[in-house]
């Protein structure tokens, strides 16, 4: 996964608070990783998987990633993003 530091590499745990990544224009869920200069990510399935029956099935993919740092949720259906109005 090359280069692991900087502000283009996104983790799950690395302390930077709630975010969003879309591949592609399409919003992904379960993201472990995200290198937004390499343009990869690895995610792990809904519901999780496992072929092993022991460790959680993980996937990259491969193409055009943004990662956007989350403002928090409202208690509606709208969700708001820092620096952006409603998302409907």
């Amino acid at each position: 996964m090359g280069d692991q530091n900087g502000e283009h590499v996104h983790w799950y745990d690395d302390g930077r608070g709630m975010r969003e990544v879309i591949l592609d224009g399409d919003l992904r869920k379960s993201v472990i990783y995200a290198d937004v200069k390499a343009g990869v990510i690895v995610a792990h399935d809904l519901p999780l998987k496992t072929s092993d029956g022991e460790t959680v099935d993980i996937h990259a993919e491969w193409g055009q990633v943004r990662v956007i740092y989350c403002g928090g949720y409202a208690r509606s259906n709208q969700t708001f993003r820092m620096g952006e109005g409603p998302i409907l």
